[in-house]
């Protein structure tokens, strides 16, 4: 986070498989969503196959919101993950969960780093309150933005909308791509382009 606001995080921009990428995401959550007995769905109707982001950060990000769902969902709740298209340039993904939910004058802050809803929630659900920020900055800086819905006692849907192509940021090469990429591509950004 430090570094982001710095501005000293290059994005790694490869193209990315968008179903291989998801699968992989919800494996990580897979277990601790096992010990609560959470049941677990994943819905994709974007019909986009490939997008161009930096695959370890987005995984980062949509780790911290599913791990966030689980976290924040009691024993035999629901969590799920949804992918849509937003416009005809941009991706959605959208985490919801049947958890406590949120109070809607608590919105506005739950981005900003080091903030957990009261000092009650604090106590119960451990975390240092940097994933929400972490994920506004990753989604800032791929050109896209983030956003949230909720109800206290009826669950909270969390999610990014990222561009499907970031034009402005140069495609790298990395010497171990990850798993469900698709090979890399190589772009140079030439001086004084935008």
């Amino acid at each position: 986070l430090s570094k982001i606001e710095a501005g000293k995080l290059e994005l790694q921009v490869e193209p990315v498989a968008v179903e291989a990428f998801c699968q992989a995401s919800m494996r990580m959550i897979k277990e601790a969503a096992f010990l609560k007995h959470l049941q677990v769905s994943m819905s994709n109707t974007s019909n986009i196959e490939v997008i161009h982001a930096d695959g370890r950060r987005l995984k980062q990000m949509l780790v911290n919101l599913l791990s966030n769902a689980v976290k924040f969902t009691p024993a035999g709740g629901q969590i799920g993950l949804e992918v849509s298209k937003e416009g005809d340039h941009a991706i959605r993904f959208s985490v919801w969960d049947s958890g406590i939910g949120i109070p809607a004058d608590q919105f506005e802050k739950l981005f900003n780093p080091f903030v957990q809803l009261d000092s009650s929630l604090s106590r119960q659900y451990a975390g240092t309150g940097l994933g929400l920020a972490l994920v506004r900055n990753l989604a800032e800086l791929h050109g896209g933005s983030v956003g949230m819905e909720s109800e206290p006692g009826k669950g909270s849907r969390f999610y990014f909308i990222i561009p499907t192509q970031s034009l402005n940021i140069p495609i790298v090469e990395s010497a171990m791509p990850s798993a469900g990429l698709k090979p890399k591509q190589t772009r140079t950004k030439h001086k004084g382009e935008k």
